[in-house]
């Protein structure tokens, strides 16, 4: 019996000592594993920049840098310090009376660190050189690109959650959606016609691209863009160069215009390289009158939310029997 009793205390020591004797880093191992997003941080995410953005709490003072976002904002109802200066766009009326940070392209930063923000939304080609003065004042920032569809709809959801109201910003997707099924539904389903999109500025002229926002929608609506598959200018990822000779052979049922700058140098620019040849007048879509000019504040930065508005706007230009 006493040997029984010697035996179970020898055990209960020896799993005291090996207890004692775990390496001093176990338990610290164990209780520093990374926490779950959603049992610490309010948001985790990788934005349009690729970069890995992690908020710890909710934000209440958010700037944000691109008139392009604000309406994302104003959709789930969410408050900010600081907004672009603009005089083209359209403000939403809850930011009429917010403080004004500079132009889009000229943001003052002195005023948007004295903001104190807890959070910045900017775009990613407007507002890109700004980040590493950002990450020197350690103010966190999210990156959006709304300029696809798809990239729209992306930016609508990450502002949904900065701002706590995802299921809003998920309706307002819905909405845009169905909209863009309802316009497309009124279309003749014979509608694969060839169409060019010019792009014209006060220096030069080319052609834009599946991937640019006049060539999304036109592959939206079933249209034929005549430069698929075109090689891109370097640099410019959603056009390539225009050529009158592939103008010519491909001929056009239609031709959309784009255009950056001021109206009377793209005209001169257009007449002189374009609308001057010969060989324009002779285009099918030049002897129909099918050439239409796509408004700038839509097809030239980002229609946003107005999605819906651009695409029945580019459809009606073709089909205006299916909106009367």
């Amino acid at each position: 019996m006493k040997r029984i009793v010697f035996l179970f205390v020898f055990l209960v020591l020896l799993s005291i000592a090996a207890v004692g004797c775990k390496p001093d880093n176990a338990a610290t191992n164990a209780g520093t594993k990374p926490p779950s997003s959603s049992s610490k941080n309010f948001l985790e995410m990788t934005d349009a920049a690729k970069r890995h953005v992690v908020i710890e709490k909710k934000p209440e003072r958010v700037v944000i840098m691109a008139s392009s976002i604000l309406n994302y904002a104003a959709a789930v109802n969410g408050k900010i310090v600081g907004r672009p200066s603009e005089k083209i766009a359209e403000i939403p009326d809850m930011y009429h009376n917010t403080e004004e940070v500079g132009h889009v392209f000229n943001i003052n930063m002195e005023k948007v660190v004295g903001l104190k923000p807890d959070l910045v939304l900017m775009n990613a080609q407007q507002n890109n050189k700004f980040s590493k003065m950002l990450e020197s004042n350690h103010i966190p920032f999210i990156v959006l690109q709304p300029k696809t569809y798809e990239e729209i709809k992306q930016a609508m959801v990450t502002v949904g959650k900065v701002y706590g109201n995802e299921a809003v910003a998920v309706k307002k997707n819905k909405e845009m959606d169905d909209e863009i099924a309802r316009i497309i539904s009124k279309l003749p389903e014979k509608r694969g016609k060839k169409i060019v999109i010019l792009h014209a500025t006060p220096s030069t002229v080319t052609v834009e691209l599946e991937n640019s926002i006049a060539g999304g929608i036109a592959k939206m609506l079933g249209f034929v863009n005549i430069a698929s598959g075109s090689t891109p200018i370097q640099g410019k990822p959603e056009r390539t160069p225009y050529s009158i000779e592939v103008l010519v052979e491909k001929n056009p049922d239609i031709i959309f215009i784009t255009s950056m700058g001021a109206k009377d140098k793209i005209e001169k620019r257009l007449q002189s390289d374009v609308q001057g040849n010969p060989a324009y007048a002779a285009l099918t879509a030049v002897k129909n009158h099918k050439v239409y000019v796509l408004p700038e504040e839509m097809f030239l930065l980002t229609p946003g939310l107005r999605y819906p508005e651009a695409v029945q706007l580019m459809a009606k230009d073709v089909f205006p029997e299916s909106f009367k």
